[in-house]
């Protein structure tokens, strides 16, 4: 592929790279337990249903509430940051044909 093309996709790629403030790192967890109250309907059955973020730090797992009015926001953050990763493998692809081809004419 021609530089020109290469230069036209890899912007056109970094153009459905989300804003970096619209990003979150992590997996959504579902817990689902009973509270323990005597009276708790859930106690028939039906267990309580919570989300949480997890998302590790050097090796180390942690477990971040979401609060039910939070979930659609960080579904969207979250997929936002894996978007970006899709995109940055993307961009990372043509900037080595882009370095390669590069390379070759300097070798020839």
């Amino acid at each position: 592929m021609q530089k020109h093309a290469l230069l036209e996709k890899r912007r056109k790629a970094a153009k459905d790279m989300p804003p970096a403030e619209e990003i979150l790192r992590g997996s959504i967890v579902m817990v689902k337990r009973y509270c323990g109250k005597a009276n708790c309907r859930r106690l028939k059955g039906h267990k309580h249903r919570s989300l949480y973020i997890s998302q590790s730090n050097k090796g180390e797992s942690r477990l971040i509430y979401i609060p039910h009015r939070s979930e659609k926001e960080v579904r969207r953050l979250i997929r936002n940051y894996r978007r970006g990763k899709i995109v940055m493998e993307e961009i990372s692809r043509i900037n080595m044909q882009l370095v390669t081809s590069l390379a070759g004419k300097v070798n020839r």
